[in-house]
């Protein structure tokens, strides 16, 4: 695909659709199965040439694969799994489905002798009988029957939770083989996170993935971006090809902008696309935010200095929390009233400025992103449902961050 052709709007829709959900399965959308179905060999270029993902349609499914910023070894978290345990037992699963083979069957008591045998330490370090143990495995159990990793058949695993001799049959999937990560070293030769991340790393620039990739990795998985996370490398090539790949997306995305700012680089969109959630929205989380970057563009203006040694527009704990608290004074009467106290709105709003990328914490420098100021603005005065006819006013002169 040539770096000048530029992406329909129904291309473009499906593309951050598929960065939305990981699978899609035609029984569930059907619809949105054959939309991507009728696309298939155009999105496949797309992913490959832009982020280096695999792209797979199986019988019934459609699978992005976005490696190696996905921990591995570590399901979506928008899936049941909680702590350590499920996390481990996770692993042992998919390692007992992958010496399995795909569509074969196993019952579950064949499964449990093998997690004993996977499972790090001794055959006696797991219990079967511990019903923490058993309440941990059926959430990995439902957590790999939502990914469509694995088949039930006439019973459910629920019952496991109350009776350790519970038994049921289950079936590996044809989908396995896009869930498993095939590296050419075992993981053995690994000795923490790092160093198995840094391998992925060199493995995908054998392959011919650029640092270009990983940067559009972030801003469409983000929307925003702190160029402090990036790599050296990537550094230096955002600093010497921003404003070619500026023009590349321009050209290629159609009313999807990259802005550049002093730390932070954003996506802007000229419209509200289908499955993305924006920002500024019509909500008390949006108002907030949206008034604490007019705040801090209009004293930066006045001259203050609240830049650290990288640039960033960063406060200690407490004077964010002090600034929250005057924003929320100031503007009382645009937003909707809440029985909330300052405290508890501030950690929700903080919340959602960390889910937008505009915000991290570290050692209690709150450090906000310069891209804050772009919406600066006034504030809708109401929390109601808007006419369309107001609301189309308004998304005439507002792009979004997604």
């Amino acid at each position: 695909m040539s770096n000048a052709e530029s992406l329909n709007e129904e291309i473009q829709t499906l593309i951050f659709l598929l960065w939305s959900e990981e699978w899609i399965y035609r029984e569930h959308k059907p619809e949105l199965y054959f939309r991507i179905r009728s696309h298939e060999h155009k999105l496949k270029a797309v992913f490959r040439e832009w982020f280096h993902y695999p792209f797979y349609m199986g019988e019934g499914y459609v699978r992005l694969i976005k490696r190696p910023e996905r921990k591995v070894l570590d399901p979506n978290p928008t899936h049941s799994l909680k702590y350590q345990m499920d996390f481990v037992l996770y692993a042992c699963v998919l390692a007992f489905m992958e010496e399995k083979g795909e569509d074969q069957q196993f019952v579950l008591r064949e499964l449990l002798e093998s997690i004993k045998a996977y499972y790090p330490g001794e055959p006696d370090t797991i219990s079967w009988s511990d019903h923490g143990v058993r309440t941990s495995l059926i959430r990995v159990i439902k957590t790999l029957e939502q990914e469509r990793l694995l088949l039930m058949f006439d019973r459910t695993i629920d019952q496991f939770r109350d009776n350790e001799d519970y038994d049921l049959l289950m079936q590996v999937s044809n989908g396995l083989r896009h869930a498993i990560r095939q590296t050419r070293g075992s993981l053995s030769e690994h000795s923490n996170m790092n160093s198995l991340r840094e391998a992925f790393h060199q493995e995908e620039i054998e392959e011919g993935m650029i640092c270009e990739q990983q940067i559009w990795r972030r801003l469409f998985t983000q929307g925003c971006l702190f160029l402090s996370e990036l790599s050296q490398d990537e550094v230096i090539y955002a600093e010497r090809h921003g404003l070619r790949m500026q023009q590349k997306l321009e050209e290629v995305f159609q009313g999807v902008f990259l802005e550049r700012y002093a730390s932070t680089w954003i996506l802007v969109h000229d419209k509200i696309r289908e499955g993305k959630s924006v920002y500024p929205a019509y909500n008390t989380h949006s108002h907030i935010v949206t008034a604490i970057g007019t705040h801090l563009r209009d004293r930066l203006e006045q001259g203050e200095s609240w830049l650290n040694h990288r640039g960033h527009v960063a406060l200690h704990g407490k004077d964010a929390f002090d600034l929250f608290v005057s924003v929320r004074r100031e503007n009382l009467e645009h937003l909707a009233k809440s029985s909330l106290s300052d405290r508890a709105l501030w950690e929700e709003v903080v919340d959602y400025m960390k889910q937008l990328g505009m915000l991290k914490v570290v050692n209690d420098e709150w450090i906000f992103s310069d891209a804050l100021g772009r919406v600066a603005g006034e504030i809708v005065n109401a929390e109601v449902p808007l006419k369309e006819d107001v609301k189309r006013e308004l998304e005439t002169d507002q792009n979004w961050l997604f």
